[in-house]
């Protein structure tokens, strides 16, 4: 045998035809591909587990903790002259805050001081 021969099939990969390594795609057999490799068949034990995981999402999620009716933000109407509508807006902007919010703000110290 010549020695070229024997330095390839001494390392024991094919080769293609400039005696290179071939690529990992051609060595795999027909039909196999790296999707293939990545999945692992599930026992019962994974499955088991993901179906508690999966319950506890569940039971989290109707447990949250939900504002009560009383404390949560209601809608009403209220009606403004232009000139205090306009400064209501001015102010919330300079503030970065919502027209509701500042209302809110001034109600409370209003209401507060009587």
């Amino acid at each position: 045998m010549e020695r070229g021969n024997m330095e390839s099939v001494g390392k024991g990969g094919k080769r293609d035809p400039r005696g290179r390594p071939a690529s990992t795609a051609a060595r795999r057999p027909a039909g196999h591909s790296r999707l293939r490799e990545a999945v692992v068949s599930l026992d019962a034990e994974d499955i088991a587990l993901a179906r508690l995981q999966a319950h506890l999402r569940r039971t989290e999620t109707i447990h949250a903790v939900v504002p009560s009716a009383a404390t949560a933000p209601r809608r009403t109407t209220v009606r403004l002259p232009a000139g205090l509508l306009a400064r209501l807006r001015e102010r919330a902007k300079r503030d970065g805050v919502t027209a509701s919010e500042v209302v809110e703000q001034a109600l409370e110290r209003y209401l507060r001081s009587r």
